[in-house]
């Protein structure tokens, strides 16, 4: 397994091959804004494009592992970037929207560890966006475990966040489009945290059988809110 994501990673996933964060921006906007109740701790913020499209008007803190360099991306007046691992932030103030986006695989080694944070932080709701894993997405996690030692896809994580119950879900579907199996193999790669220097043309015909030689698939989602029981 590698150490984590890049920046550099992070951008060519999410501008160049995959459109889910404007449609997860533009379902936030449309269909749950209510939810998002400022301030707010966008966890694993990444370029912050998701806060700077969904919410520019609310507070937000954006935090993440990986520098962004000032004027590098966009940001909105109201929102503040925080280099700093999730487990070390310790809010200035009372965050009332805790926002996980596809970072969940990231800070979920200890879900005792995570669910004491999230107690600690005590927000209202805990908003996060994941995969379903219910089509190939799934097939593609169960063969990447198989075959990729350490490999660290996003999985749901039983009992998280604890303390809450689903107020609401959205689902909807991203898809992911690659000129080549090439790109394609290295999107894989960052989704499921593996290094491919070894395994890239195993993958890659797993793929190709997988999807009839078309570098593209979709795959379902969901943005998922949890409201603080008793709130």
């Amino acid at each position: 397994m590698k150490d984590g994501v890049s920046k550099i990673e992070v951008f060519d996933f999410k501008e160049n091959w995959c459109s889910e964060n404007k449609t997860i921006a533009k379902l936030i906007r449309e269909k749950v804004s209510k939810y998002f109740v400022a301030p707010i701790l966008d966890v694993g913020a990444g370029l912050g494009d998701i806060a700077y499209n969904a919410f520019p008007e609310k507070e937000t803190i954006c935090i993440d592992v990986n520098k962004i360099a000032e004027g590098e991306f966009p940001i909105s007046k109201n929102h503040k970037r925080k280099q700093i691992d999730f487990f070390d932030y310790k809010p200035s103030k009372q965050i009332k929207t805790v926002f996980i986006s596809h970072t969940l695989q990231f800070i979920d080694e200890d879900a005792d560890k995570l669910n004491k944070k999230i107690k600690e932080i005590n927000p209202d709701f805990v908003i996060m966006v994941l995969n379903d894993n219910n089509d190939f997405m799934g097939e593609l996690i169960d063969w990447t475990e198989a075959n990729f030692e350490n490999a660290n896809p996003e999985i749901h994580l039983s009992g998280f966040p604890k303390g809450y119950s689903m107020k609401k879900r959205i689902p909807f579907k991203a898809k992911l489009h690659c000129p080549d199996f090439d790109k394609l193999a290295k999107q894989i790669g960052y989704l499921m945290v593996v290094d491919l220097k070894e395994s890239a043309e195993q993958l890659k015909e797993f793929l190709k059988a997988k999807l009839n030689n078309k570098a593209e698939f979709s795959f379902k989602q969901s943005i998922q809110i949890y409201q603080r029981n008793g709130g």
